[in-house]
């Protein structure tokens, strides 16, 4: 009997062990599509007190700093790793996406409108088909109607003023994150990656060309407090940084386009927390699109 309980120990410690290995990638996911969802309500509230340039320049500058500060505290090799590669995913991530997202905001969009940039994960399940080979079901395109569906229901865009601009800027910041997501995804089935120099790099590389905005900004003109500065940490240092070091672990575990389809949650959360925080309670429509981009995620999960 002595001899069996060690064994049986062992065995129900190696059994635990593996389990949470499992649902680890699905733990970090509800975590992060939380922070970004509740990222929503934290940038509407800090908005108010920068511009929108002002307000982009300084929570990807927090980010990159962020991302190289933990690179060398760590003792991780500096010099860059398939720069190429991170130039990419920091252009099409940080700067074109920030971009995309800022131009829809000044050029008068509601805030629903921001929420269009969750056509993403459609956008990544055509680009992995292309770029990454990852096999597209039947219930990927079920999941897909669904879901865009139910996104549209929520978005409302035949409800919108101010011109297609505002769309079509939130539609290609989708299009860029997706990008963004798929050769990131590439980048990690090349080989052994550095996660922390990865996206240290891309970080920064989208940060440089974002001096060019700069005469744009207006750092003046910014309402200090206590609130606007943890906002700022919050964008830039968890939702940015560790957000983007989070991302990139979990799609070198998870596809692409399941993981990306998966993020259609975050709008669904984020209507919820700015009901809850702002006072914006969703429409019926807009609890039916929730309820259909629930179906969708059922749907792709049984892929």
């Amino acid at each position: 009997m002595s001899t069996l309980n060690p064994a049986r120990r062992l065995a129900a410690n190696l059994s635990a062990s593996l389990s949470a290995s499992r649902w680890l990638p699905y733990a970090l996911f509800a975590g992060l599509v939380t922070m970004w969802a509740y990222n929503y309500v934290v940038m509407k509230v800090t908005l108010q007190a920068a511009t929108p340039i002002t307000h982009l320049i300084i929570r990807t500058a927090i980010g990159s700093v962020t991302l190289f500060g933990v690179l060398l505290a760590r003792g991780h090799n500096i010099r860059p790793q398939r720069l190429r590669d991170a130039a990419q995913v920091g252009l099409s991530s940080n700067l074109l996406y920030g971009l995309a997202v800022t131009l829809a905001l000044v050029a008068g969009a509601a805030g629903r409108t921001s929420v269009l940039v969750f056509t993403m994960p459609f956008w990544v399940a055509l680009l992995s088909r292309w770029l990454l080979a990852e096999p597209f079901s039947r219930n990927a395109l079920r999941a897909m109607a669904a879901g865009f569906a139910g996104l549209m229901l929520i978005v409302a865009p035949w409800q919108l003023h101010g011109g297609m601009l505002p769309m079509l800027c939130a539609v290609l910041a989708g299009l860029f994150w997706a990008l963004g997501s798929v050769l990131s995804k590439r980048a990690t089935q090349r080989g052994q990656l550095d996660s922390l120099n990865f996206s240290g790099w891309q970080a920064l590389v989208g940060l440089l060309p974002m001096l060019l905005l700069l005469p744009f900004a207006d750092f003046a003109a910014i309402r200090w407090s206590p609130a606007f500065v943890l906002g700022m940490v919050y964008s830039g240092v968890f939702s940015s940084a560790v957000g983007w070091l989070a991302w990139l672990w979990l799609l070198r575990r998870l596809p692409a386009s399941t993981l990306s389809f998966n993020a259609l949650v975050i709008p669904v959360l984020a209507v919820g927390m700015a009901a809850y925080s702002l006072g914006e309670w969703p429409r019926p429509d807009e609890l039916l699109g929730m309820l259909l981009i629930g179906a969708g995620i059922v749907l792709i999960a049984r892929r």
